[in-house]
């Protein structure tokens, strides 16, 4: 795999690659956004789904790849008066490739999801037809032994419905995808029964240990600030207990602002595998 920095110096290399490999980018991730219902009524919340395929053997990163690779950026766009929230995303898997390089990645299809908030003062039209347009724009480095990147763009029209009286709820849509992808998103750390966690250390080396009841194994997909990086991690299971270690450094001896580690943490279980959002800061709070 080549780093992001040996892509960008060979796409301008020469005039003519841009072009070449981002069209190649292009063609091996597809876009399509969704909507969870067949039509939305004013002052309605739902939910729009950017959804990516990825061609088979390849991959894209998550938002933070690692050792190597770029984030995949997804960006919803609607009319004016509606409220769009940032996508939401799958944890990702943990890639290795010689020289001990650790990547984050998503493979298959990958979908994000966006709340969205449409405006109680909807301009109906009069005939009944009126739709909200809104479009993703995506962009990704798509990678297997050579990274190219690419990026895509998707439009929806959803149906506008009358909020009268008796009028009947719109219908689902996309059921199966948007159970899926709920399913897969991860959970807030408070969902996370009996999980504690304990910091250690000072000046510039810091550790936090997670411990998590009834869990077999913990995975941390860890995002850090640009001050501070996860030196490894190291994870034990006993007596009905997972332990898991996490080595941070910071370049300042004595940093301004409190130790913190965010991130993903995947827990599995007797019952399969679940995600949680982390935000431990040093006194040792989650969110």
């Amino acid at each position: 795999m080549i780093t992001a920095l040996a892509l960008m110096l060979g796409l301008f290399g020469q005039e003519t690659q841009p072009s070449q490999t981002t069209q190649k980018g292009n063609q091996l991730v597809k876009v399509e956004l969704l909507c969870d219902r067949t039509a939305v009524r004013p002052g309605d919340t739902f939910t729009l789904a950017a959804k990516l395929t990825v061609e088979k053997g390849w991959h894209v990163y998550w938002e933070n790849p690692g050792d190597s690779g770029m984030p995949t950026r997804i960006t919803i766009a609607g009319p004016p008066g509606f409220s769009i929230g940032d996508p939401q995303g799958p944890a990702p898997e943990r890639e290795e490739a010689e020289g001990d390089i650790v990547t984050f990645v998503h493979k298959g299809e990958v979908v994000f999801l966006s709340e969205v908030q449409a405006p109680k003062d909807v301009a109906l039209s009069k005939d009944g037809a009126s739709k909200a347009t809104f479009e993703v724009d995506a962009h990704w480095l798509v990678c297997q032994e050579t990274c190219y990147p690419g990026g895509g763009k998707a439009r929806l029209e959803v149906p506008i419905a009358g909020a009268s009286r008796g009028a009947p709820e719109p219908a689902p849509a996309n059921e199966k995808l948007f159970a899926d992808a709920r399913a897969r998103i991860p959970h807030p750390w408070k969902d996370l029964e009996g999980a504690t966690l304990a910091w250690s250390g000072s000046g510039a080396s810091y550790a936090l240990r997670i411990e998590v009841p009834k869990a077999t194994a913990l995975e941390l997909f860890p995002i850090t600030g640009r001050s501070t990086r996860v030196n490894g991690t190291a994870s034990a299971s006993s007596a009905g207990m997972c332990r898991l270690t996490v080595d941070l450094a910071y370049k300042e001896v004595a940093p301004a602002e409190p130790p913190r580690l965010q991130g993903v943490l995947v827990v599995t279980s007797d019952r399969g595998k679940t995600s949680y959002r982390l935000d431990a800061i040093r006194s040792g709070t989650g969110k």
